[in-house]
Protein backbone atom coordinates (compact mmCIF):
# COMPACT_ATOMS: atom_id res chain seq x y z
CA UNK A 1 0.00 0.00 0.00
CA UNK A 2 3.07 2.46 0.91
CA UNK A 3 4.00 1.85 -2.54
CA UNK A 4 1.00 2.37 -4.40
CA UNK A 5 0.57 5.26 -2.35
CA UNK A 6 4.26 6.59 -2.99
CA UNK A 7 3.66 6.10 -7.03
CA UNK A 8 0.05 8.20 -6.57
CA UNK A 9 1.79 11.08 -4.96
CA UNK A 10 4.75 11.35 -7.38
CA UNK A 11 2.02 11.09 -10.95
CA UNK A 12 -1.01 13.05 -9.19
CA UNK A 13 1.93 16.04 -9.46
CA UNK A 14 3.00 15.62 -12.29
CA UNK A 15 -0.65 15.95 -13.87
CA UNK A 16 -1.02 18.97 -12.00
CA UNK A 17 1.82 20.59 -12.57
CA UNK A 18 0.91 22.42 -15.59
CA UNK A 19 -2.08 23.51 -14.48
CA UNK A 20 -0.53 24.54 -11.32
CA UNK A 21 2.04 26.87 -13.24
CA UNK A 22 -0.49 28.05 -15.13
CA UNK A 23 -2.72 28.97 -11.95
CA UNK A 24 0.29 30.48 -10.06
CA UNK A 25 0.96 32.80 -13.34
CA UNK A 26 -2.95 33.38 -14.17
CA UNK A 27 -2.85 31.32 -17.66
CA UNK A 28 -4.67 28.61 -17.28
CA UNK A 29 -7.10 28.93 -19.87
CA UNK A 30 -4.25 29.31 -22.04
CA UNK A 31 -2.42 26.60 -21.44
CA UNK A 32 -5.67 24.44 -21.49
CA UNK A 33 -6.13 25.93 -25.35
CA UNK A 34 -2.21 25.78 -26.09
CA UNK A 35 -2.65 21.80 -25.42
CA UNK A 36 -6.27 22.00 -27.30
CA UNK A 37 -4.45 23.78 -30.08
CA UNK A 38 -1.81 21.18 -30.36
CA UNK A 39 -3.75 18.02 -29.93
CA UNK A 40 -6.15 19.32 -32.77
CA UNK A 41 -3.34 20.80 -34.88
CA UNK A 42 -1.58 17.18 -34.77
CA UNK A 43 -5.35 15.25 -35.55
CA UNK A 44 -5.60 17.79 -38.46
CA UNK A 45 -2.21 17.20 -39.96
CA UNK A 46 -2.83 13.46 -39.86
CA UNK A 47 -6.24 13.52 -41.37
CA UNK A 48 -4.99 16.04 -43.89
CA UNK A 49 -1.61 14.75 -44.62
CA UNK A 50 -3.57 11.35 -45.53
CA UNK A 51 -5.77 13.66 -48.01
CA UNK A 52 -2.66 14.81 -49.61
CA UNK A 53 -1.21 12.04 -50.14
CA UNK A 54 -4.67 9.86 -51.29
CA UNK A 55 -4.99 13.37 -54.22
CA UNK A 56 -1.12 13.24 -54.90
CA UNK A 57 -1.62 9.18 -55.40
CA UNK A 58 -5.03 9.85 -57.67
CA UNK A 59 -3.27 12.61 -59.65
CA UNK A 60 -0.37 10.05 -60.43
CA UNK A 61 -2.69 7.69 -62.00
CA UNK A 62 -4.42 10.61 -63.80
CA UNK A 63 -1.01 11.40 -65.25
CA UNK A 64 -0.12 8.08 -66.01
CA UNK A 65 -3.40 6.79 -67.55
CA UNK A 66 -3.03 10.37 -69.33
CA UNK A 67 0.32 9.39 -70.59
CA UNK A 68 -0.40 5.62 -71.39
CA UNK A 69 -3.76 7.03 -73.28
CA UNK A 70 -1.33 9.66 -75.10
CA UNK A 71 1.64 7.14 -76.28
CA UNK A 72 -1.29 4.66 -77.74
CA UNK A 73 -2.78 7.57 -79.65
CA UNK A 74 0.59 8.48 -81.05
CA UNK A 75 1.48 4.85 -81.86
CA UNK A 76 -2.28 4.49 -83.58
CA UNK A 77 -0.90 7.62 -85.49
CA UNK A 78 2.01 6.23 -86.49
CA UNK A 79 0.78 2.82 -87.58
CA UNK A 80 -2.30 4.82 -90.00
CA UNK A 81 0.48 7.23 -91.56
CA UNK A 82 2.82 3.93 -92.34
CA UNK A 83 -0.27 1.73 -93.70
CA UNK A 84 -1.18 4.69 -95.69
CA UNK A 85 2.10 5.81 -96.94
CA UNK A 86 2.54 1.96 -98.01
CA UNK A 87 -0.66 2.05 -99.73
CA UNK A 88 -0.01 5.78 -101.21
CA UNK A 89 3.30 4.10 -102.16
CA UNK A 90 2.40 1.03 -103.95
CA UNK A 91 -1.17 3.11 -105.46
CA UNK A 92 1.20 5.52 -107.28
CA UNK A 93 3.97 3.01 -108.20
CA UNK A 94 0.98 0.79 -109.69
CA UNK A 95 0.11 4.05 -111.56
CA UNK A 96 3.34 4.72 -113.08
CA UNK A 97 4.26 1.35 -114.36
CA UNK A 98 0.27 1.29 -116.04
CA UNK A 99 1.25 4.37 -117.31
CA UNK A 100 4.54 3.46 -118.79
CA UNK A 101 2.85 0.50 -120.22
CA UNK A 102 -0.07 2.65 -121.59
CA UNK A 103 2.38 4.50 -123.34
CA UNK A 104 4.69 1.81 -124.59
CA UNK A 105 1.48 0.55 -125.92
CA UNK A 106 0.21 3.60 -127.41
CA UNK A 107 3.78 4.12 -129.22
CA UNK A 108 4.19 0.74 -130.82
CA UNK A 109 -0.23 0.91 -131.82
CA UNK A 110 0.82 4.85 -133.70
CA UNK A 111 3.73 2.79 -135.35
CA UNK A 112 2.18 -0.03 -136.52
CA UNK A 113 -0.74 2.74 -137.77
CA UNK A 114 2.27 4.95 -139.50
CA UNK A 115 3.36 1.41 -141.19
CA UNK A 116 -0.31 0.80 -142.42
CA UNK A 117 -0.77 4.26 -143.58
CA UNK A 118 2.62 4.25 -145.39
CA UNK A 119 1.74 1.07 -146.66
CA UNK A 120 -1.73 2.28 -148.30
CA UNK A 121 -0.05 5.64 -149.58
CA UNK A 122 2.76 3.50 -151.25
CA UNK A 123 -0.12 1.06 -152.99
CA UNK A 124 -1.99 3.96 -153.90
CA UNK A 125 0.67 5.72 -155.64
CA UNK A 126 1.60 2.27 -157.37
Amino acid sequence: QLTEMKAAVLFFPLILAPATLAQSSGNMPNVMNQLNIETIGKKLKDVIGADIKKNRDLLQELLDLHHNETAQIYKYIYESIEKLSKETFLTMSEFKNNTEDNLHNMDNTMKQNLQNINAKVESNDE
